[in-house]
């Protein structure tokens, strides 16, 4: 018969393999790469939706802005986005895109 782990138990394990990938990762010659590449995916996303929310948008009135679909605009607000397209979104959202450089 299976025995029930404590939900500590099941934290633990969960923290010690969380540990583990990432430093499996981290030895990968790519990680920096890969590393700023997502963050700066989860950057565009967490932009995008700030400019949305201060702006008092929906998604669909940003699209409408955009000359585009609501799904297009949803697909792009999770952070999967080119240059290009996210200076029309933050455009539509009445911001204008800076973009810094930093040392990885």
């Amino acid at each position: 018969m299976k025995t029930k782990k404590s939900y500590e138990e099941l934290c633990r394990e969960s923290d010690a393999f969380w540990e583990k990938m990432c430093a499996r990762a981290k030895a990968d010659p790519n990680y920096p790469a890969i590393a700023a590449e997502v963050n700066a995916e989860i950057d565009a996303a967490f932009a995008m939706e700030k400019a949305r929310a201060e702006a008092g948008l929906t998604q669909a009135q940003v699209a409408e802005r955009m000359g585009t679909t609501q799904s297009s605009v949803a697909r792009m607000s999770r952070g999967r986005v080119s240059l290009p397209s996210l200076a029309r979104y933050l455009a539509a959202c009445g911001k204008r895109m800076e973009i810094t450089l930093r040392q990885l």
